[in-house]
């Protein structure tokens, strides 16, 4: 099968309704173990079954162990690095919600994923929230970030799209080469892989591992084309082939829905695709950004979720 490089110099407008919709000083080190995923998940699990009771008595213990880090008298700025304006319709009630404690959040866009954790280990943001595990593990490693993940956010889940009209058993019924756009980057074509071989498309070599390339495939179903794109760009092709394989954000912020998929994600093996909150390594454990962190993790954020994101987003740190 043949894959085609194609990158595009465009820019993804946001083509949303007025309640818009638009890829983490301490000791710990950059790389997750089992062992503290599970803490963490177990905690998290714990919060999130809390009473509101103790939720309140959980912030107000929050902030006094914090005092001597930021107050109403003694405010500080975070910077945080997101990947589209659709994060700030999440991270808005937050950012309201901890600037009367003495945390003021500012925003910096970006708009590829390969920049904020480079920003993010020159010291040039503080914080960022855009990526899941998979994408973060790869990038630290690749560039030797000091970087660690101090909370998960959300699972986005990753569709199939077309405009061609088509089924997916349209599509695997066709003995003509279908072109399938996917992302690029390592962990989402290998993400989109995954997804296309759940779907029926082909089989994939068992030892690739959570981030497959094209060349692990081991049988297609069908003939494919590969057109592969950056994962901010793949719709903009979605005219020019005949299936595309889309991160939700993405999608959104292009007018789509979960329910304009013809085959969506539905299993997580794993927490690789959970989504976080980085900072620097020397940060982790930094009163101000697991303050921030506590306040994201709230039903307020899930309410968030639900009502805006339906379909695409789900709480992560409540998963087990």
């Amino acid at each position: 099968m043949t894959s085609i490089k194609n990158r595009f110099a465009l820019s993804i407008a946001a083509v949303l309704a007025a309640v818009s919709l638009t890829a983490c000083s301490g000791n710990t080190t950059s790389s997750a173990d089992s062992s503290s995923a599970a803490e963490s998940n177990s905690a998290d699990s714990s919060a999130a079954e809390s009473t509101p009771a103790e939720d309140g008595a959980a912030d107000e213990s929050s902030a006094a162990d914090s005092e001597a880090a930021y107050s109403p008298e003694n405010p500080v700025t975070v910077k945080i690095g997101l990947t589209g304006n659709v994060y700030e319709d999440i991270w808005n009630p937050i950012k309201d919600k901890l600037a009367p404690e003495g945390i003021n959040i500012e925003y910096e866009q970006f708009t590829s994923f390969n920049i904020p954790n480079n920003a993010l280990n020159n010291g040039e943001i503080d914080m960022n929230a855009f990526q899941h595990h998979a994408y973060f593990n790869n990038d630290v490693a690749s560039n030797g970030y000091d970087l660690t993940a101090i909370g998960d956010t959300y699972i986005v889940a990753m569709n199939i799209y077309t405009a061609k009209g088509l089924t997916i058993e349209d599509a695997l019924a066709s003995t003509d080469t279908l072109k399938i756009a996917v992302p690029n980057d390592v962990t989402n074509e290998g993400r989109a892989l995954k997804l296309l071989e759940s779907a029926g498309f082909f089989t994939i070599n068992a030892e690739a591992g959570a981030s497959p390339e094209i060349t692990d495939i081991t049988d297609y179903a069908v003939p494919v084309e590969f057109v592969e794109v950056d994962a901010n760009l793949v719709y903009s092709v979605i005219q020019d082939v005949d299936l595309a394989v889309i991160n939700g954000n993405y999608a959104l912020d292009s007018g789509l829905t979960a329910d304009d998929a013809i085959y969506k994600e539905s299993e997580y093996a794993d927490n690789s695709y959970y989504c976080l909150i980085a900072v620097r390594t020397e940060d982790a454990e930094n009163p101000v950004y697991k303050r921030i962190v506590e306040a994201y993790q709230t039903q307020d954020t899930i309410d968030i979720y639900n009502n805006e994101f339906k379909g695409f987003f789900v709480p992560a740190w409540t998963l087990d």
